[in-house]
C-alpha cells in the first residue's frame, strides 16, 4: 500500500476583487503562473461567500474595501466554514491596526497596494505548497489510522520488537491468541511463547535471516499462558528507515492448530492402523526403505518378522469382532513391549498380521531373540474386558543382505518363513532359507494348476471298504479324492487338500466329490450290490459355507439316493468352529438321515459333554494311535478310552489305518466292531471296487480271519 503524497488535482483559487480591470489583470497573472489553478471571480464578498459554499476553493484572494460585503467580513465568515482555507489579503492600508485585525480573523497573507506582481505570485505559491504538505499531512494521519485500525483489528497475532528482540508492541489478537496482555508482554523477548517444540536450530536461522534483512517464513509450536499448546504460522520481517538501517522486526502469527490436527488426522488415517494405532503397511514400506539404506550405507543387518495369530478367524466367527479387535489391541500393545521402543517398529500389515523391522542388529541371533521373546508374550493369557483368552504366534525371519536387499522381497521372505513356522506346530519361529523359494514356486505352480482340474476332469475317486469284523460285510466306503495331474502325475490329498482349503477352491471340489460319490453309490446299488454307506469328508471350510443342507440335499435327490447311504465325516476341528452354527447344521443333516462321524477322534480338543450334545454316530479312532497300539501303552489306552466312551454315549465306533492281523486281533478284542486299513483293501479306483464287490460272496468276506471265531 503506497502512503499519498501530495496534490493529486490542482488547488482552486476564488478571486473576489471589485474593479473589474485589476480583476482581470490579476487574474490573468495567475493564469499564466499557475495555469493548472481552477480560478473562480466575485465582484464582491457576498458573491465570493456565496462561490466559497459551493466551490470550497483551497485559496481565496480577495480586495479588502469593497460594496455590499467587503474583504474582512467575508474573510471571517469563510474562516468559520473552513477554518483550514487560505486567504491573501489585498489592501491599501499599511497600518498596524488593519494588520492586526488580519491576523485575528486568521488571513495567511497580506499584500499591499500596489501589487507586486511578482510577490503575490510568490505568495500564491507558497500557499499552495502549503496545502500540498498539508493535504499530504491529512492523508497520511488518514492512512496511519487506517493501518493502525487494520493492525488493532487484524485477525493475526502482530508483534513489533526492537532490533534486540525486545517486544514493543502486540495487538489484540496477539492476546486473545496467547492469553498474555500487552502489559505482560511489552518489554519481553518472545521467548515467553517458546514450548520446547520447536528445535533450536530453527530460531539461529530465524535470527540470521532477518537480521540479514530478509524475510522468514515458516512454523512455530508455542505454548500460551495457560500453558496450552499451539501452532502458527509465521513471517518476520525487518522494518527500516531511510537509511536502509533495520530499526525494528515485525512479526505475523496466524494460529494454524486446528488445520495442524486436521493434517495429523489424515496422516493418522493414511499412515497409521485406526484399530490399533500402529504403523500401517504404507508407512511400513517407507521406514523399511530408509532403514535399508542405512543398512547398506553402515554395512548393518536388518531383520524382518512376519506373524499372525494362530486361530484368530475362529475366536472372531465364535465371540464376535468386539473381543477380536480387543484381541488385536492388546496383541499390539504385547508385541511393542517386546520390541525396542526408539528403534523397532511394530506395524499391522492387515487382518491379523503383524510385521516388525529391526534395524541395526549385530547378528541373526538378536532376531531369534525377539522373536522368542514374542512367542513367550503370548504364551500369557490375554485378559480382555468380558473374556480371557490364550493364542499363540507363529514368526517367520528375513534378514538383509542375505534374504533380500528390497523391501518387497524381505516380506515375501519372511512371510514364506512364518507359514513354515506353522506346518511345524504352534508358538514357531523360522528363519528364511532359500530353499523356500522352491517351494513357493511349486506351490504356485500346484495352485495354477489346481484351478484348471475341476474343468480338465483331472479328479478321480478312490473308495477303501468300512469292515464291520464281526459279520465280515462292508459296512460304508469311504470315497478318497485322487489328482491325476498330466505334469506331475498321481498327487495324493495331503498335498493339494490343504492349498484347496487355503484358495477357496475347495468348495467347487467338495462340491464335485459328494455329488459324485452319490451317483457312484446309486449306480452300484442298480446293480444290485447290497446297499452300503458312502463316506465324504467335509473340510472346516466347506462346513461354514451357507446353504450346505440345502446343496447336499439337492445332490442326493439328484443320485436320487436315499440320505440313509450317505455319511459325512468331519474332524473335531470342524465341530469346534462357529458351536452354535455347526449343532444347528449338524441337526439339519441329521434329521435328513444323513449318517454323521467324526473323523481323527482323539487328537483335537473335544469335551465329552460337547460330544454328547451333537447329532453323531460314530467315533473314528485316528490311525496315529492304531500304528503302534501293539507296542505303545499309551496307544493303546487312548484306544481304549475311546472305545468305552463311545460305548457309554451309544456310538458307533471304528478305527481306522488297522495295517496287520495283529492290530486287528487287538482291536477286535477291545471290542471295536468297524475297522478300516490296508489290511483289509487300499483305496481302489471305481472299476476295480468295482470288481471287488462282484466277487465278494455275500456275507461273507474272503479277507475274513477264521482264527477270530
Amino acid at each position: 500500500m503506497n502512503i499519498p503524497d501530495g496534490l493529486t488535482t490542482a488547488p482552486t483559487l476564488l478571486y473576489v476583487e471589485d474593479d473589474r480591470a485589476t480583476r482581470e489583470l490579476i487574474s490573468l497573472v495567475i493564469t499564466n503562473k499557475f495555469p493548472d489553478v481552477t480560478l473562480l471571480q466575485a465582484s464582491n464578498g457576498q458573491e465570493g461567500l456565496a462561490l466559497f459554499k459551493k466551490h470550497a476553493p483551497d485559496i481565496v484572494l480577495t480586495d479588502m474595501q469593497m460594496p455590499v460585503m467587503d474583504g474582512i467580513t467575508m474573510a471571517k465568515e469563510i474562516k468559520q466554514l473552513n477554518k483550514e482555507a487560505k486567504i491573501i489579503v489585498i489592501s491599501a492600508h499599511n497600518d498596524t491596526g488593519h494588520i492586526i485585525d488580519a491576523i485575528d480573523i486568521g488571513i495567511n497573507h497580506y499584500v499591499l497596494k500596489p501589487i507586486n506582481h511578482n510577490k503575490l505570485r510568490a505568495v500564491i505559491g507558497q500557499c499552495m505548497t502549503s496545502i500540498k504538505w498539508e493535504r499530504q499531512i491529512r492523508e497520511q494521519e488518514k492512512f496511519i489510522r487506517k493501518l493502525s485500525r487494520a493492525v488493532e483489528q487484524s485477525p493475526v497475532a502482530i508483534i513489533i520488537t526492537d532490533t534486540s528482540g525486545t517486544i514493543e508492541y502486540v495487538n489484540p489478537r496477539f492476546t486473545q491468541l496467547t492469553g498474555y496482555t500487552s502489559a505482560e508482554t511489552i518489554g519481553k523477548k518472545p521467548h515467553i511463547l517458546k514450548s520446547g517444540e520447536t528445535p533450536p536450530e530453527e530460531y539461529r536461522k530465524l535470527w540470521e535471516i532477518i537480521s540479514g534483512g530478509g524475510e522468514w517464513w515458516g512454523e512455530f509450536h508455542n505454548r500460551k499462558k495457560n500453558g496450552e499448546l499451539y501452532w502458527a504460522s509465521a513471517s518476520i520481517s525487518p522494518i527500516t528507515n531511510g537509511n536502509e538501517q533495520i530499526t525494528h522486526f515485525i512479526a505475523f502469527q496466524e494460529d494454524i492448530t486446528e488445520r495442524k490436527q486436521a493434517e495429523e488426522t489424515i496422516k493418522q488415517m493414511a499412515y497409521y492402523d485406526t484399530l490399533t494405532g500402529l504403523p500401517n503397511r504404507h508407512l511400513f514400506n517407507e521406514l523399511m526403505h530408509l532403514a535399508l539404506a542405512q543398512a547398506h550405507r553402515h554395512n548393518r543387518l536388518l531383520a524382518v518378522l512376519f506373524l499372525d495369530l494362530d486361530r484368530f478367524k475362529h475366536i472372531n466367527d465364535t465371540l464376535g469382532h468386539t473381543v477380536g479387535d480387543q484381541l488385536l489391541q492388546a496383541s499390539a500393545h504385547r508385541l511393542k513391549e517386546c520390541c525396542r521402543r526408539d528403534r523397532d517398529t511394530v506395524a499391522r500389515r492387515g487382518g491379523d498380521e503383524f510385521i516388525i523391522l529391526l534395524p541395526d542388529i549385530d547378528d541373526v541371533q538378536e532376531a531369534v531373540r525377539v522373536a522368542q521373546k514374542i512367542i513367550d508374550a503370548f504364551t500369557q493369557v490375554f485378559v480382555l474386558p468380558d473374556i480371557e483368552l490364550f493364542i499363540s504366534t507363529c514368526i517367520g525371519i528375513s534378514i538383509f543382505p542375505n534374504d533380500g536387499r528390497d523391501t518387497e522381497t524381505l516380506i515375501k521372505n519372511a512371510d514364506m518363513a512364518m507359514y513354515r513356522a506353522k506346518e511345524q506346530g504352534r508358538s514357531r519361529y523360522h528363519l528364511y532359507t532359500s530353499s523356500m523359494d522352491e517351494q513357493a514356486f511349486r506351490r504356485l505352480t500346484m495352485e495354477n494348476s489346481l484351478r484348471k482340474a475341476l474343468q480338465r476332469e483331472e479328479f478321480s475317486l478312490y473308495y477303501q471298504p468300512k469292515v464291520n469284523i464281526k459279520t465280515g460285510q462292508i459296512v460304508c466306503l469311504e470315497a478318497l479324492v485322487r489328482w491325476q495331474n498330466p505334469e506331475m502325475g498321481l498327487i495324493l490329498p495331503n498335498q493339494f487338500i490343504p492349498l484347496a482349503e487355503d484358495t477357496g477352491l475347495i468348495i467347487p471340489l467338495g462340491e464335485w466329490v459328494l455329488r459324485t460319490a452319490c451317483a457312484q453309490n446309486k449306480t452300484w446299488q442298480l446293480l444290485n450290490y447290497p446297499p452300503m454307506r458312502v463316506a465324504v469328508n467335509f473340510s472346516p471350510r466347506q462346513f461354514q459355507q451357507p446353504r450346505l443342507t440345502d446343496m447336499v440335499e439337492q445332490i442326493l435327490g439328484e443320485a436320487d439316493l436315499a440320505p440313509c447311504w450317505l455319511e459325512l465325516e468331519l474332524t473335531e476341528n470342524v465341530m469346534l468352529q462357529n458351536v452354535e452354527k455347526t449343532v444347528q447344521t449338524l441337526n439339519r443333516l441329521s434329521n435328513l438321515g444323513i449318517h454323521i462321524s467324526i473323523d481323527d477322534f482323539g487328537t483335537g480338543y473335544s469335551s465329552l459333554s460337547y460330544i454328547k450334545k451333537l447329532p453323531i454316530q460314530t467315533l473314528k479312532i485316528d490311525r496315529s494311535f492304531v500304528h503302534d497300539i501293539n507296542t505303545n501303552a499309551d496307544d493303546a489306552a487312548i484306544a481304549i478310552a475311546v472305545i468305552t466312551m463311545a460305548q457309554s454315549l451309544r456310538l458307533n465306533v471304528i478305527a481306522e489305518g488297522v495295517e496287520t492281523l495283529e492290530q486287528m486281533k487287538l482291536l477286535d478284542g477291545l471290542n471295536c466292531p468297524e475297522m478300516q486299513g490296508y489290511l483289509f483293501s487300499k483305496p481302489l479306483p471305481v472299476a476295480e471296487m468295482t470288481t471287488l464287490l462282484s466277487n465278494i460272496k455275500w456275507p461273507d468276506m474272503t479277507w475274513k480271519d477264521p482264527t477270530l471265531h
